[in-house]
């Protein structure tokens, strides 16, 4: 069986420090996958080695049955798949419009940009408001909203999103949440990288747990929710 997103048996370094143990881990068209784990479990990474940030030293990732982890990122953003990174990553000194500009590089005419332009504005009306903003100048929710709409505009099959709630107080995190739901419903699958496991979980299909680079857990997230070691480890809970 073709999985739309497939890790097969990944181990990643940075140097000789060994970050990833033998990743395995598939998500499906239509889902939302969350990724669950404690600081420093190799989140980041994993998401940085999908998207071809950063290259594993074995194994092999597919995308629709095609192997990318000898990609550029630019190639593999060309075949739908593109990341919001940890911390936005933004260009602070340009506009609004010019970050979203920026991400519509594989967007090939006019019409599919000012298409793409039209579904950021529909899910964060205070873009809109901001075009001609710089960056910097973005509340931190705004500026995450900025992250997420940036790489909207490269048309992803599958979005991968790093810490979406990180510094952001409550409200915000609602906010960012319910727009990574509705982009879901728009046909787009999500992967999810959150230390706030709770929340990601509710919103998700499926996660895996991510502990010192392995993969420990995974499974349908109600499941998980109720798995009592994970809700002493990771959830807060007793």
């Amino acid at each position: 069986m073709r999985h739309m997103l497939e890790v097969k048996n990944v181990s990643t370094y940075y140097g000789e420090t060994q970050i990833l143990f033998d990743v395995s881990m598939k998500v499906e068209q239509g889902e939302i996958v969350a990724l669950i784990g404690s600081n420093g479990a190799g989140k980041t990474t994993l998401l940085k080695t999908i998207a071809g940030l950063v290259k594993p030293r074995y194994g092999a990732i597919e995308l629709n049955g095609v192997r990318i982890d000898k990609l550029m990122p630019n190639k593999i953003v060309k075949m739908g798949l593109a990341l919001v990174p940890e911390g936005r990553q933004l260009f602070p000194y340009l506009t609004v419009l010019e970050n979203l500009l920026v991400g519509a590089t594989a967007v090939r005419s006019r019409v599919d940009i000012n298409k793409m332009l039209k579904r950021v504005f529909d899910l964060f009306p205070i873009l809109e408001e901001r075009k001609n903003q710089l960056a910097h100048t973005l509340s931190g929710g705004e500026q995450q909203m900025l992250a997420i709409g940036r790489a909207l505009m490269s048309d992803p099959a599958i979005l991968l999103l790093d810490e979406p709630s990180l510094g952001l107080g409550p409200i915000v995190v609602q906010t960012v949440f319910s727009a990574i739901k509705e982009i879901n419903r728009g046909g787009v699958t999500i992967m999810l990288s959150e230390q706030n496991a709770i929340e990601a979980l509710k919103m998700s299909h499926r996660g895996y747990v991510l502990e010192s680079g392995r993969i420990v857990t995974e499974g349908e997230s109600g499941r998980l929710l109720s798995n009592e070691q994970l809700k002493k480890a990771y959830f807060g809970l007793l």
